[in-house]
């Protein structure tokens, strides 16, 4: 198994990268759900401890597969139609990994609440900030809807690449 791209598979790390990072946002994202379902058992700030902590992760992550996309340049093609969507998609992708953090942030400050990861303190609580509460809560309620559209979108491009176009392109991710 290689650990670089290859005409016909991706390498063991993009993949790792693609799907840890696909698990840690669904789950993430599903966290009104299974903030609903633990409310009884946990204390909202000990769930909001892990929501911050799984969007920090996938942050991280995000930065790692940024460099490592400029370490290993895909070497499978598509047609230059394809790829211009391709690459749109992926961008406005990447901008929700990007924005949808940092607005989650901007609650937490606006709140006057710490941001963690595991616990350990990135900001240390303060004074609450209305406006900056209000912003960044509407922003980031607006990426998450954003963020379900596009993986709709992606899954989409997926099976049409799948059974469509008969390209094979899950497998290549697999």
């Amino acid at each position: 198994m290689s650990m670089m791209d290859a005409e016909n598979r991706y390498g063991a790390v993009s993949r790792a990268l693609h799907w840890s990072m696909a698990i840690l946002l669904l789950v993430n994202l599903s966290s009104e759900v299974w903030f609903e379902a633990l409310e009884h058992s946990r204390s909202e700030a000990d769930l909001m401890v892990w929501h911050q902590t799984l969007g920090i992760a996938v942050f991280g992550l995000l930065l790692i597969r940024i460099a490592w996309r400029w370490l290993n340049h895909s070497k499978i093609s598509l047609p230059e139609n394809w790829a211009r969507v391709a690459r749109l998609g992926h961008f406005v992708l990447y901008g929700l990994m990007v924005f949808m953090p940092l607005s989650g942030v901007a609650v937490s400050l606006g709140e006057g609440d710490p941001v963690s990861f595991f616990g350990w303190m990135i900001f240390t609580p303060g004074p609450e900030t209305e406006w900056l509460e209000e912003v960044g809560e509407d922003l980031h309620e607006a990426l998450a809807t954003g963020f379900w559209i596009m993986i709709g979108l992606h899954v989409a491009a997926a099976l049409v690449h799948q059974y469509w176009l008969g390209d094979r392109v899950m497998k290549r991710m697999a």
